[in-house]
Order: C-alpha cells, then sequence, then structure tokens
C-alpha cells in the first residue's frame, strides 16, 4: 500500500450539493451520502486549466465551509473503499488560504485558471448564494496566549485570560475586562459587534454587543444594571460587594436586549445563599405579563393590621367614632394609599 500523501491548493468553484442532502447513488458518485460537504473545487498547480473535481472536509465535526472563490489546502488520502489491499483515495480540504487577511471572505476568484486567460475582475463570480462580501467585519483584538474562534459575521468565542499590565506600545486595544493577577482565565461569547474599518481591531463590549457571555474567574466587567440614563445599580445591602462593575470572583453575565430560560419538563431553580434580587426601573409581573393585580408592601400591611387591632382594644366597651382625628383606626386608613405596590402586579387566578 502506498502510504505517501499529496498536497495541493485549490480554487473553490462551487458547492451544487454541498448545503443539500442526497442518499447514495451509482449514478451520482460525486455528490451523495458518502460525500457530505464536499466542494467542487480546481487544483491551482502550474496555473494551467485542470478538470474539476470534489474534496471533502477532512474534519466532519468541526465544519468551516469556504466561500466560491476561496482557495483550500488539500491532501488526498483514503476513502471508504480503501482496504489493506488496496488503495482507493480522494481529495480532503483543510482550510482556507488567509490570502486577504479578512474574517469574513478571502477570496480570489479565477486562481486556477490559465495565465493565459486575463481576468475581468468586475465580471467576477459571488461568493455564494446568500453570501455578502460587502459586510466590513473587523478582527478580534488578540492577547499573548489566547485561543479565538471568530465567524465570518461578527461572532466569536475568545478562551482569554487577565491582562493586568498592557503594553501600549505592542497592543493596539486593552481588554474592557480588568484584574489584577496575569493569566486568570476568562472565557468570552460575543455575538454583533460595532465594526471598524481597515480591518481594525475590536474589542467584546458588554454593553453595546448585540448578545453576549461572560464566565469570569476574578475579572472586574464594565457592566451598569438598568441603563446609562436610568441606572439600577446594586446597594451591597446583601452583599458587601455587591456592586455589578466591581465584584471581582467568579460570575456567569449574559446580557442580551431579551432573555428566556425555559425548563422544558422540571423545574426552573434560581438558588443562592445569601439572596435573589428581581432587578427592574420597569414593572414586575408573576404568572403573566398582563398581570395587573396588584402585589402589597408587607411592613405598610403589617403597620396597618396593627393599627386596627389596637384599635379594636381601645374600643372594647366604649362607644368610638372611627374617623376620629388621631385614632388608630385614622392612622390605618392614611396607611392605605400606601399599601399596594405599582411595580409587582400578579396574575389573579379567580379558579382558586
Amino acid at each position: 500500500m502506498n502510504n505517501n500523501v499529496e498536497f495541493d491548493v485549490a480554487e473553490v468553484l462551487g458547492y451544487d450539493n454541498t448545503y443539500n442532502w442526497l442518499p447514495f447513488s451509482e449514478s451520482n458518485e460525486e455528490f451523495n451520502n458518502n460525500n457530505l460537504f464536499a466542494l467542487k473545487v480546481r487544483s491551482c498547480s502550474g496555473y494551467i486549466d485542470r478538470k474539476t473535481f470534489i474534496a471533502r472536509p477532512a474534519n466532519n465535526n468541526i465544519k468551516k465551509i469556504p466561500l466560491i472563490g476561496e482557495i483550500v489546502l488539500l491532501f488526498k488520502s483514503f476513502n471508504q473503499y480503501a482496504s489493506n489491499s488496496k488503495t482507493r483515495e480522494i481529495w480532503y480540504y483543510l482550510d482556507t488560504l488567509n490570502i486577504q487577511s479578512s474574517i469574513n471572505e478571502n477570496r480570489l476568484p479565477g486562481l486556477s485558471l490559465s495565465k493565459n486567460l486575463k481576468i475581468n475582475v468586475s465580471e467576477r463570480k459571488p461568493p455564494g448564494l446568500t453570501f455578502d462580501e460587502t459586510k466590513k467585519i473587523s478582527p478580534l483584538q488578540p492577547y499573548e496566549g489566547d485561543m479565538l474562534l471568530e465567524g465570518r459575521f461578527g461572532n466569536s468565542i475568545r478562551f482569554g485570560s487577565t491582562i493586568s499590565t498592557v503594553p501600549e506600545d505592542k497592543v493596539h486595544k486593552s481588554p474592557s475586562w480588568t484584574g489584577d493577577i496575569n493569566g486568570e482565565p476568562i472565557i468570552i461569547l460575543s455575538n454583533g459587534r460595532n465594526n471598524l474599518d481597515d480591518k481594525q481591531f475590536v474589542i467584546e463590549n458588554v454593553e453595546t454587543d448585540k448578545s453576549s457571555l461572560y464566565l469570569t474567574s476574578t475579572q472586574r466587567i464594565p457592566i451598569v444594571l438598568g441603563s446609562q440614563e436610568k441606572p439600577n445599580s446594586l446597594t451591597g445591602t446583601l452583599s458587601s460587594r455587591g456592586h455589578e462593575s466591581k465584584y471581582q470572583d467568579s460570575q456567569l453575565l449574559a446580557v442580551s436586549d431579551r432573555i428566556i430560560l425555559k425548563a422544558r419538563t422540571d423545574l426552573a431553580v434560581i438558588d443562592s445563599p445569601i439572596g435573589i434580587i428581581l432587578n427592574s426601573t420597569g414593572n414586575i409581573k408573576l404568572g403573566s405579563d398582563d398581570a395587573a393585580e396588584s402585589m402589597v408592601h408587607g411592613e405598610v400591611l403589617l403597620e396597618i393590621l396593627t393599627l386596627i387591632i389596637d384599635q379594636f382594644t381601645k374600643s372594647v366597651g366604649k362607644r368610638f367614632y372611627f374617623k376620629q382625628e388621631g385614632s388608630p383606626a385614622q392612622d390605618a386608613q392614611k396607611l392605605l394609599n400606601q399599601l399596594l405596590s405599582s411595580t409587582y402586579k400578579m396574575k389573579k387566578n379567580i379558579n382558586k
């Protein structure tokens, strides 16, 4: 058996059924369920016209499907029909070449054509059926030791760490998180952010990114509860380390325009040994978003009930007018307008 591995580079020419599923068919040996996610490519070696062929992804668990016109690194190795007595091979693609040093596209259409053919840039083929290559997508600012996974659309996962002292002359942008100990781990999942011209580096921003998830160890994250115009920060009443932007132990932060947590078949549990805070500058409703039944202020209710009991105690065996100024009943009446909450509402269940 020949164990030599052959490498090549090729231009992606088309998808055909890359994004489609087809059952196995002997009449269609190229695109079927034995060649999932295969591409149609042409070799760039020698800059001569060559027959097109297909290439499979080398890794079927982690997929990065190239665009039409991007250049891929290939190697030839065994296919499903190989055995220890016969060699059967197919081309596999590893990754796209970073030709344009771009996050969202690295195309160089026509590279596989004969050098005698002139390419009209204005007539170059589009990158696909839906992909928009005109969008500006900025790369993330990297730091020493980082592992970054960046999508073509401004979404990313950073496996990073604390950078306690940033060398300003060596780094384009400082991190948005801070900490005191170099190397403390942090994971940031970010989706949708403000992109800049000229492929300038950008940093995840917990306030302006469309959606983000932070898993910290000892970092401080500059988050503001409420809004910049109407902040509703933690006061430290329950925890002396309560202020959200100064907390420096491990935490999970999830930020988006809307957050929904759903337990499909069992409990949804929020557990804390210190306290649970529902924090809002608007309404807090229980049972339904149209809940209109006001909840009561417990301390006010206790004071009213105490005054009523006091009134009845003083009135035993006596004639008494409940509207008498200064009486416990009169004081209880004055407190009634403070009893119902304007913020907390619950769904009224008339069946129980």
